[in-house]
């Protein structure tokens, strides 16, 4: 059976990333055989869409969703957050420059930090004379809280949320890709209507820019739940 994680955060985005285009391309098909439409008539459409999401389907393959997965970090995710994850929002937050969490609430998180793992988190006088040595420490105590609270099923779904709008992202770039290749196409065969072209491209931009807006919002949401979690277990 297939791995939630795997199936939520890295197929869903690849189906969905696709679809406009596999559906445009079906479209096409039916384009490409006139005659097609005198004999099946309205059903044309119906075979269209399934056309188009059994098209969508080959798109799940593994190397697929690695290619997808790795445009997005590469495009979005180190853009916003970096390689070394010094900008995530699970590191920010435990700067003490940032006003996310209190003073007292810092403590605690340091406090069991180097209990648990024996990590000492920088102090805010250490992180004033060099910020970027504090990032560092900050994010390699984060992998060790992470790891620590793996199990939790409230986070892992937060998780999968980030996941799903980040991979999201890389399927949307390739799908534009491919609808602005069918355009090209289409200015000399004219196998679609303009208009079709234009809501695909258009649906695939606004579900981009949502995703892109949410991504900063669920990795904040998830830094949240993981420090409660952190800090409740005994």
């Amino acid at each position: 059976m297939m791995d939630k994680y795997i199936r939520v955060a890295r197929v869903y985005p690849a189906v969905i990333g696709m679809l406009p285009t596999c559906i445009l391309l079906a479209m096409c098909m039916g384009e490409w055989f006139p005659q097609y439409e005198a004999v099946a008539g309205n059903v044309k459409w119906v075979v269209c869409l399934v056309g188009g999401t059994a098209l969508a389907s080959m798109a799940v393959g593994y190397l697929v969703r690695e290619l997808f997965k790795e445009t997005s970090k590469w495009l979005f995710q180190y853009q916003m957050f970096k390689k070394d994850e010094t900008e995530m929002p699970t590191t920010k937050m435990l700067l003490w420059q940032n006003a996310a969490i209190s003073p007292a609430y810092h403590k605690v998180i340091a406090a069991k930090v180097k209990a648990e793992f024996g990590i000492k988190m920088p102090t805010a006088e250490e992180e004033k004379a060099d910020l970027d040595l504090a990032k560092k420490t900050i994010a390699e105590a984060v992998n060790q809280i992470r790891q620590n609270c793996r199990g939790d099923e409230i986070l892992r779904q937060y998780n999968i949320e980030f996941g799903f709008c980040r991979n999201y992202l890389g399927a949307g770039v390739w799908s534009i890709l491919f609808i602005l290749c069918i355009g090209v196409a289409n200015i000399f065969c004219s196998w679609l209507p303009w208009w079709a072209i234009g809501i695909a491209l258009g649906v695939q931009v606004l579900l981009m820019l949502a995703c892109y807006l949410l991504l900063e919002a669920r990795g904040e949401t998830y830094a949240k739940y993981l420090f409660a979690t952190f800090t409740g277990k005994k």
